[in-house]
């Protein structure tokens, strides 16, 4: 009998072991800007990364707002001069959509972020975007921000974002310990995740992006006040593509839940020149929403059974 116990018990434990050997942990770090004469600690999600054999520091924004991986052409162009392998990588036959423009991409490169390498993908290069780096500062040891992290790099997989403690986590399957998360389908139509959020006791579709920290969510005017009391309680000036925008936020009547699970947030914004009201429509959702909610949680994205959790 203690036999058969102890065989079992190390069956188990060699089940944990691989759940936990299963899930690959990457670091993330928070960079903060000023804003509005507010100073926010947390702007935006940065990961370290390498590209390739190229050595140096990088890092890239952690953007699931974003449709593409991509490195930015101005940033990345004094490390194409310096390094040919890397520039042969261009593949100007395969072609992606940014900004109304068609740009190449790169091909068979090599990403790696903390102790996990994707091989052999594909990374958009986003021409005459990015703040230009000094030449003569590329083989620095300051990190060099290069690009935008999409949803791409983790289709079919399980994406785990704990916030509390700064890291992401994929993996094939679920381990144990994430299971008692409150789960919803989610609907995407280009690897973007729309999760459904009750809003004045009405489920909404909003677009899930990470490269969203300023606001718990943005909408049209007319839905803002719809969902909230028109007291106008805060609001940012913030630059979106080169554009001047000034956000208005209101509180709502009734908090924001995820299925019964009352988010961290009663805040809306809207925009006056209702910027994004067309994109919203096309998309068919209500509005936007990012990490502000879950600060104090762990999301669950399972890309290939399309299921959003909070946990």
């Amino acid at each position: 009998m203690l036999f058969r116990i102890s065989i079992t018990f190390l069956l188990f434990v060699s089940t944990v072991a691989a759940n936990a050997q299963d899930l690959k942990w990457i670091p993330f770090k928070w960079t903060g800007d000023s804003i509005s004469g507010k100073y926010f600690d947390k702007s935006s999600i940065v990961i370290p990364v390498k590209i390739n054999n190229i050595p140096a520091n990088f890092n890239m924004q952690f953007d699931l707002g974003a449709v593409r991986t991509v490195l930015y052409g101005n940033s990345i162009q004094p490390y194409l001069d310096a390094y040919p392998d890397l520039k042969n990588k261009i593949d100007t036959s395969k072609k992606f959509l940014i900004q109304g423009a068609n740009d190449p991409m790169f091909t068979n490169m090599v990403l790696q972020m903390g102790t996990t390498s994707f091989n052999d993908i594909e990374i958009g290069y986003f021409k005459k975007f990015g703040r230009k780096i000094n030449k003569d500062s590329i083989f620095s040891d300051t990190e060099k921000h290069i690009g935008t992290i999409g949803p791409d790099l983790f289709k079919d997989k399980i994406l785990i974002i704990d916030y509390v403690q700064k890291r992401i986590g994929i993996c094939e399957e679920l381990p144990k310990q994430y299971k008692s998360a409150t789960f919803k389908p989610f609907k995407s139509d280009d690897g973007r995740p729309k999760i459904p959020l009750v809003i004045n006791d009405k489920t909404e579709y909003l677009l899930f992006d990470t490269g969203s920290s300023l606001f718990t969510l943005t909408t049209t005017k007319k839905d803002a006040l719809q969902a909230a009391n028109p007291k106008i309680v805060d609001s940012l000036s913030v630059y979106s593509w080169g554009k001047k925008l000034t956000y208005y936020g209101v509180k709502t009547n009734k908090p924001i839940k995820f299925g019964h699970k009352v988010l961290n947030g009663s805040l809306v914004y809207y925009d006056e020149q209702e910027t994004f009201q067309d994109f919203y429509k096309f998309a068919k959702i209500w509005g936007l929403t990012g990490n502000v909610f879950f600060l104090k949680n762990t999301v669950i994205i399972d890309y290939k059974n399309k299921l959003f959790g909070v946990l």
